[in-house]
């Protein structure tokens, strides 16, 4: 019995030290981090998402365009997403041996001429052009909590004029207050709640006018 709470409580602070260095780790060790759990398998479940809710927003908002993806992993997302909704694709991640299997099954779905793939830390990127949509999703949990609307407020800057901020949070409600904070930066033009636990936000830059 000791033997196993000793094991419950070595597993969960593990997990307690890995969450603070994902989120307040310098990008160097977050790198690294991430590089290790792709290679030995962790995240293989992000490999096929299947009928991901956020699909048919991606499809709405495209508008035959561009999208940047923030937080890409091995480009589910990239290569699930129907073709004909856009046509350039940049995704965004922190783990190169992650972007390298984006890489990979591009050029297995013939993609890879619209795709292109940037290691780097979402939170201090700088895109090299506009977008039709920016999406962010559970990438936003690796963003210490008070960086989380100023970084997708800068971001916005990268949207084309009728680009829109697409968001997609599980865990709810666990991740209530990350939707009240984006309710607040933003002007929240859909939200939408998917069973059994997932928010969707399609949000632009909130207004601000005289008076």
């Amino acid at each position: 019995m000791i033997t196993s709470q000793f094991g419950r409580f070595a597993r969960k602070t593990r997990n307690v030290l890995r969450s603070l260095l994902q989120r307040y780790g310098p990008a160097q060790f977050k790198q690294q981090l991430w590089d290790r759990e792709f290679a030995d398998g962790r995240w293989a479940c992000l490999e096929r998402m299947g009928q991901d809710c956020i699909y048919p927003h991606l499809e709405r908002y495209a508008n035959h365009g561009s999208i940047l993806d923030l937080g890409c992993g091995p480009g589910t997302t990239a290569n699930e997403l129907n073709p004909a909704v856009y046509h350039l694709y940049t995704g965004v991640d922190i783990s190169e041996v992650a972007l390298e299997k984006a890489r990979q099954r591009s050029v297995q779905h013939d993609r890879a001429g619209r795709h292109e793939f940037v290691r780097a830390d979402i939170a201090q990127y700088q895109p090299a052009r506009s977008y039709d949509v920016i999406l962010a999703g559970d990438s936003l949990y690796y963003l210490p909590p008070h960086n989380i609307a100023p970084t997708l407020t800068r971001y916005t800057q990268f949207l084309k004029p009728a680009g829109v901020l697409l968001i997609k949070l599980n865990g709810m409600p666990k991740h209530e207050p990350i939707v009240h904070r984006i309710e607040q930066a933003f002007d929240v033009l859909e939200k939408q709640f998917h069973a059994p636990d997932v928010y969707v936000l399609a949000c632009r830059p909130l207004r601000h006018t005289g008076g």
